[in-house]
């Protein structure tokens, strides 16, 4: 099937439900007009900023199968037709067909019994087979439903539905619960019908019969069924216990006249985290606000922290339960809430100094007696005196600021700023590279968030100081400042020809990430930080742990860029930031390329594509832009449904193990779906 034709499926479909629903409010009856619910389905065409409106409605995930769609087709054209599509027994048939489906697959399905029916449509011919044999008998008995079983099969040969399954080609849930409520109104209808034309004995009998089998069943089930278990704890009661709280924390701060704590309380809980995906900010401990200031704020406040320790118990007992980024998703809560729980603690990554927790790079500068101020990083023991008192170590040597700044600069003799995690040699000034050094732990802050299933996982069952003493520093990662763009250039150019065309990069030979400033006074302005969350996440990538030199050489090179480009989009919030979104980073570049200019590489191609043939393509900055709308597509699009397998993509792409269709086998879904999948995406 075409992409075009499969583009416009969906669009039929809805328009088919449309025409049903306007049948069922029986207004074609009132109004006189027969044809009332084909206009109403039309509607489906009618276009909205550029697409038509089962498009957008397509939006909803409404994937409805062959049979279920023809029974609907011919409820809303009877009224136009001299001769139904299906007749009587067609109908019956359907119905039948609908329960049976339905009956066979959910329950097994969803786990109440030792097989799974489903995994049986993936195969060819399978279960399409079975239908299109059950629909030549029924052919042969002239039975008009099974021209819907064949159509069925000729809709999952052609791919209409997003789903290669068979299964959701013939039985959905719709369909299922449509036939159920059919079924038990013609059951109740027969019911009242005998129970009207019997006689009075019979009646009574009857009536007498259906109230004691009712009875004889529920005590047999009730005799056989062992004492339920007690209700397990989840995190809807959390939200409900804490809206409890928080509300009246927030009402007695607000009649107290502490507007500013009421406020604070009423704001702590997070939004829901509805196509974006959030980074949380975790202080280094929990710290009471300036602004407490009297007793009653200050029993207020406690009484908050409790509240808050409370529900950190349980979001990690939760996050116990759970594996991989969802894991650290709960434990970055559980931290939220209570900075100082030791398990989550260990879990993040984390290790205690002087009562505040660090990251094992800083425990050890801690451990050698360095000292760290935000003006000057990581200084050795002894120093942090001497240099706020305008003094410098450079050489084996104390000098003057004057003197160090009256020497002319080249990055061989660069000055240093060590932070936690990066060794920044620089030839701009000292507080440009504070700057950068803020903005590259930000990064790496946000980093481990947001690619957690990226890092080996941390096993939970581990007391937090075994996992302590297994937490190994991370050497420092280096990164280069330079004063200006020439010197950049002058830099870098006789290893990357094109290095003047960038503002920045991760030079992955010397594992290196290179940027560059203005002079002052326009330096805070001028150090790009989109540029540096992409190198230095470029960075991350590939040195926090053991990664292939030749990552992405021979394909899936567009999902290292696409990473990077998605933290572009970092915004910040009151809690810490957000990521990706369809108006953040260079998403609305890539709905512009898409809508508007109707340009997209299906995603067979771009993934099979390495290093080489992408960054050599004529069309780079539109690759680019649609590049960028692929990674939020995959961290957040359809409720990140593809997160998962688009961070293992990233694993075997960094360790060598990629091939050109593993994106396509990790979501379980083909290329041309996700290319579907991502239209949709950005169509919303």
């Amino acid at each position: 099937m075409s992409d075009e034709l499969c583009w416009w499926f969906p669009v039929a479909a809805w328009g088919i439900v449309l025409a049903a629903l306007a049948r069922v409010t029986r207004l074609e009856q009132l109004l006189g007009w027969a044809g009332l619910p084909v206009a109403v389905g039309a509607l489906s065409l009618v276009p909205i900023n550029g697409l038509p409106l089962g498009r957008w409605l397509h939006g909803f995930s409404l994937n409805l199968s062959i049979p279920c769609l023809a029974l609907l087709l011919d409820y809303s054209l009877s009224p136009l037709l001299s001769q139904p599509l299906l007749d009587k027994r067609g109908r019956r048939t359907g119905i039948f067909c609908g329960l049976l489906a339905g009956f066979l697959l959910y329950p097994l399905a969803l786990g109440l019994g030792p097989f799974d029916p489903y995994v049986l449509g993936w195969s060819s011919p399978g279960v399409a087979a079975v239908a299109a044999g059950i629909g030549f008998v029924l052919l042969l008995q002239t039975n008009r439903f099974g021209f819907v079983l064949l159509a069925a099969g000729g809709a999952w040969q052609m791919r209409c539905l997003e789903s290669t399954n068979a299964w959701d080609y013939l039985v959905d849930p719709v369909y299922c619960l449509l036939c159920l409520g059919n079924f038990s109104g013609q059951a109740m209808t027969a019911f009242t019908q005998f129970i009207k034309t019997s006689r009075p004995q019979q009646s009574q009998i009857v009536a007498l019969a259906v109230v004691g089998a009712t009875l004889l069943t529920h005590s047999l089930t009730a005799a056989a069924t062992p004492p339920a278990a007690e209700p397990q704890h989840t995190a809807t009661d959390d939200v409900a216990t804490w809206s409890v709280t928080a509300a009246n924390l927030a009402q007695r701060a607000t009649l107290g006249g502490h507007a500013e704590l009421a406020l604070s309380i009423q704001q702590w809980q997070l939004p829901a985290e509805s196509q974006q995906q959030f980074a949380l900010l975790i202080p280094a401990r929990l710290e009471t606000p300036d602004s407490i200031d009297t007793p009653e704020e200050q029993t207020l406040w406690d009484d908050f922290c409790l509240a808050r320790h409370s529900r950190a118990a349980s979001t990690f007992a939760l996050a116990r339960t759970k594996s991989g980024a969802e894991k650290l998703r709960l434990v970055y809560q559980t931290l939220r809430d209570d900075p100082q729980h030791a398990d989550a603690r260990a879990i993040g990554g984390w290790v205690q100094r002087h009562g505040a927790w660090v990251w094992p790079e800083a425990a050890r500068r801690i451990d050698k007696g360095e000292e760290y101020s935000a003006d000057f990083g990581w200084l050795a023991k002894g120093r942090l005196d001497r240099y706020r008192k305008g003094e410098r170590y450079e050489d084996g040597r104390w000098t003057t600021v004057a003197a160090q700044a009256a020497r002319p600069r080249s990055i061989a003799r660069g000055r240093k700023f060590a932070s936690d995690h990066w060794q920044i040699v620089t030839t701009a000034e000292l507080a440009q590279a504070t700057l950068l050094a803020q903005r590259l732990e930000e990064t790496h802050s946000i980093w481990r968030q947001a690619f957690a299933g990226f890092l080996p996982e941390t096993p939970t069952a581990e007391k937090p100081a075994a996992i302590s003493r297994r937490l190994v520093a991370h050497d420092p990662f280096d990164a280069k400042l330079l004063a200006d763009r020439q010197q950049y250039v002058a830099e870098l150019e006789k290893v990357e020809p094109l290095i003047g065309q960038t503002l920045g990069i991760y030079w992955s030979p010397t594992r290196t990430a290179w940027f560059f400033a203005e002079p002052a006074p326009q330096a805070v302005d001028t150090i790009t930080p989109t540029t540096i969350h992409h190198e230095a996440t470029h960075q991350l990538f590939a040195e926090m742990q053991k990664t292939s030199p030749l990552a992405g050489e021979r394909c899936g090179f567009w999902a290292i860029e696409a990473a990077a480009c998605y933290m572009e989009s970092l915004t910040r919030t009151d809690f810490g930031w957000t990521l990706g979104g369809l108006e953040a980073g260079r998403t609305p570049a890539a709905r512009e390329r898409l809508l508007r200019d109707n340009f997209y590489l299906p995603l067979a191609e771009l993934a099979a594509m390495g290093r080489r043939d992408f960054q050599a393509s004529q069309r780079l900055p539109q690759l680019y832009s649609q590049i960028s709308g692929l990674g939020d597509f995959f961290m957040n699009g359809q409720q990140a449904r593809y997160r998962e397998a688009f961070l293992e993509y990233l694993v075997q792409i960094y360790t060598g193990t990629v091939e050109a269709d593993t994106l396509a086998k990790l979501c379980r879904q083909t290329y041309a779906n996700l290319d579907t999948d991502y239209r949709r995406h950005l169509s919303r």
